[in-house]
């Protein structure tokens, strides 16, 4: 869930949740999946582009994302709240560990284990505190458990044909400080997956719009490349 943004390591600026893109699949027949992604950031006029390659694996929560542009930098976690940022370039590697690095936390793995109604909010502690009805529109207010009070007044869901379309975040003064929007949906088995991502973050008067697109989704047995497997050099110079 993009419920919380943090600054891992210094690398292109791309939404956290990028990084939390994996879940475990026991109840699922996806065992590994890789994909495409595009992402463009904008800011105050300007525009950072990141390109990337992901690659998922089930049994460990193993992700692994390689990066296309900008280049020679690849990160891997797992469930385990371990990352490592490797340099190809450099032959340099960054460790990190901490649960939220880890590959459990993220919002993509609630698409896959199916949980579109709540996006994973009842995992968290939200509950569910009103229902409306607008057309085909099935509009649901989430409230924030006691240690959250800080962070949020309440988060509002938007459904359409069962699929979530969109979420409001509002922080602990009732502010709107976020808004996602997910579309083009492609159906994959046993679970749906947002083919775009599209945030708007509010910093004061201020906005990050970030715009994320994802393609060239591949499972199981068509999903085959030796990145799976990737592993960082023993000789990787270790970096603070």
């Amino acid at each position: 869930m993009t419920m919380f943004i943090r600054k891992i390591f210094p690398m292109p600026a791309i939404p956290i949740f990028l990084f939390f893109l994996l879940v475990s699949f026991d109840n699922m027949s996806v065992d590994r999946i890789m994909m495409h992604m595009e992402s463009q950031s904008l800011h105050r006029g300007k525009v950072v582009k990141v390109e990337a390659e992901l690659f998922f694996h089930a049994v460990d929560g193993r992700m692994i994302t390689r990066y296309v542009q900008p280049s020679h930098q690849v990160m891997i976690a797992n469930n385990k709240g371990e990352v490592a940022l490797y340099n190809e370039r450099e032959n340099t590697v960054v460790y990190r560990q901490g649960h939220e690095y880890s590959t459990e936390s993220g919002m993509i793995q609630f698409f896959l284990q199916g949980k579109t109604r709540d996006l994973g909010l009842s995992d968290f502690g939200f509950q569910q505190m009103s229902t409306e009805f607008n057309d085909n529109l099935v509009i649901t207010e989430w409230f924030p458990p006691a240690s959250l009070y800080h962070l949020y007044n309440r988060i509002e869901l938007v459904h359409e044909d069962f699929m979530p379309i969109y979420a409001a975040y509002y922080d602990a003064t009732r502010k709107l400080v976020k808004k996602v929007y997910y579309s083009d949906f492609q159906y994959f088995g046993d679970v749906y997956l947002p083919g775009l991502v599209t945030e708007f973050n509010y910093i004061g008067n201020d906005s990050v719009i970030n715009r994320i697109r994802f393609s060239d989704i591949r499972i199981n047995y068509q999903a085959l490349s030796p990145w799976f497997n990737f592993q960082i050099p023993s000789d990787a110079k270790l970096r603070d």
